[in-house]
């Protein structure tokens, strides 16, 4: 097959890599986060999007300005933890347009309680 050089290329800029590919996802991964979104893209949307991956998001959250409450363009996206390909196929959809704009999708780093 082909041997991919890991880590021999993986850039400057750590984390916002630009087009470099989604993290590596943390077993137990069940969410999304979305970045890059239109302000005006509503959860509803959001949901229409992702519904083809596994069996639909469980949760759709996105990210509002505490004093405006305008969407800081940023979501996260639950899918039930037994729906396994689920986050995989959402993080496919990276590059997809809604409303104008191409958002990146990538696992959600799961918060340490």
């Amino acid at each position: 097959g082909k041997g991919k050089d890991k880590g021999k290329d993986e850039g400057k800029g750590g984390k916002s890599g630009g087009k470099g590919g989604p993290s590596a996802r943390t077993a137990g991964c069940s969410s999304v986060v979305v970045k890059g979104l239109a302000y005006e893209a509503s959860e509803d949307e959001l949901r229409a999007v992702f519904a083809r991956c596994g069996r639909g998001p469980t949760a759709v959250r996105i990210l509002t300005d505490r004093e405006t409450g305008e969407s800081r363009g940023t979501a996260f996206v639950d899918f039930d933890p037994s729906d396994a390909a689920a986050p995989d196929e959402a993080v496919k959809l990276s590059e997809t347009e809604l409303r104008g704009r191409f958002f990146r999708v990538d696992y959600a780093t799961p918060r340490s309680s």
